[in-house]
């Protein structure tokens, strides 16, 4: 925050920053749905995000499905409703969750009950605040450039690179925390900064999870993305 008020004073601008566990269930996963508006009859499908193919589905009566079902290992699932409407996303293990929402609309549902996409969303709400202050700062950038400002267009770029590598080193403190995870194992492959993250960055955030995590299909993406990164 003293790097985006320095900014402040400098060019006169203004520069702002926008659970719950259950018990792990023996027999797999369930996931009861609540979602306000939902039509009747209509079906609610349980999809893995990573294989693109319908695991389960359900029939919505008095705006509640249910979906029960056993998985292997954690997923990254997605939820619609019907074919084309996604619900939710969610980083599902063999828990009891509930999905509630006021409306059938994604910004209006949320996940309860599952630690993994407790810790998930924790991860992501400080990730995109430092996203949306470099977001801010990349604009001034491209604004100095185009006046010809060199001298503090170089002074705003090294800000920016400067919150780049807060988010890279927020994601590896999360990977390292939740290393015996899958919560710690997906993070990897589901940021919005994999572009920015070098063949390094990616090996050392595999060899942080545990050898049961790199053997998952997350830990194995890990080491799939640092294979097809372009920075060394």
């Amino acid at each position: 925050m003293n790097r985006l008020l320095i900014i402040l004073i400098f060019f006169s601008t203004d520069i702002i920053c926008q659970p719950r566990d259950s018990k792990e269930s023996l027999a797999g996963y369930r996931i009861e749905g609540h979602v306000l508006g939902l039509d009747e009859k209509l079906k609610i499908y349980l999809i893995d995000g990573g294989q693109r193919k319908k695991i389960d589905s359900a029939i919505v009566e008095n705006n509640r499905f249910t979906l029960t079902g056993t998985l292997s290992e954690a997923a990254h699932m997605y939820l619609y409703l019907g074919k084309s409407v996604k619900l939710a996303d969610i980083l599902l293990d063999n828990r009891d969750v509930k999905v509630v929402g006021s409306a059938p609309h994604y910004d209006s549902v949320r996940v309860e009950g599952s630690d993994i996409d407790r810790q998930w969303k924790e991860w992501y709400r400080i990730d995109q605040k430092i996203g949306y202050q470099k977001y801010r700062l990349d604009k001034l950038y491209q604004s100095l450039v185009e006046k010809k400002d060199s001298v503090n267009a170089v002074i705003v770029k090294k800000l920016s690179d400067e919150l780049l590598a807060d988010r890279i080193d927020l994601l590896k403190s999360y990977v390292r925390r939740y290393n015996d995870t899958a919560s710690g194992a997906v993070l990897p492959t589901l940021c919005t900064i994999q572009e920015s993250l070098t063949q390094s960055d990616y090996l050392e955030m595999y060899n942080f999870l545990t050898p049961r995590m790199r053997s998952t299909v997350f830990g194995q993406e890990i080491l799939t993305l640092s294979r097809k990164s372009k920075l060394k």
